[in-house]
């Protein structure tokens, strides 16, 4: 299977590569078959204490590229903004596809039935009806819409930060 470009990880992995420590605690998938679009929101952005600088760097150069990773074959940006929402720093990017085969570059599996699947690596909680949980995945029908929430399992031992306060200081 693909490895995730990143669904839990924050937007900036759809425009550069390197590690930039930063996460988001949850995030909102979203595929809408009609008008061929993806959204992904990513929501309160965080990191590691004493990464703030490093997280805000690299959130600033990803909102800079105006094209996604050479690895998102099949996509196209639409739109991506960065917001804050009740003291959270959120991130929304929107993208279009051509043909549903193109969501594999962000982690499903196209089955031989003609369904999608998505391992289940972190918690899913669905939000359609179109989704049927199996022992390690969730499957979905190629022409029904797609929505999920996916929330990260982190260690005990991270202790995240809301990188708002960092964003608002640099005042990108």
């Amino acid at each position: 299977m693909v490895e995730v470009k990143s669904l839990v990880m924050a937007i900036i992995s759809f425009f550069i590569q390197g590690e930039v420590p930063l996460v988001s605690t949850d995030t909102v998938f979203f595929v809408d078959v009609e008008s061929k679009t993806i959204t992904i929101e990513q929501h309160n952005l965080s990191t590691i204490k004493g990464q703030e600088e490093a997280a805000t760097v690299g959130l600033k150069l990803a909102m800079e590229q105006t094209s996604l990773d050479d690895s998102l074959q099949g996509l196209t940006l639409i739109s991506k903004k960065i917001y804050e929402k009740d003291n959270t720093l959120n991130a929304t990017i929107k993208l279009n596809y051509n043909s549903i085969k193109y969501i594999t570059s962000l982690g499903f599996h196209l089955n031989t039935d003609g369904t999608y699947a998505y391992y289940k690596n972190n918690t899913i909680e669905l939000l359609t009806d179109n989704g049927v949980e199996e022992e390690h995945q969730y499957n979905f029908k190629a022409d029904q819409n797609i929505k999920f929430k996916i929330t990260p399992i982190i260690y005990k031992d991270v202790k995240l930060i809301s990188l708002a306060p960092a964003w608002n200081k640099k005042q990108y």
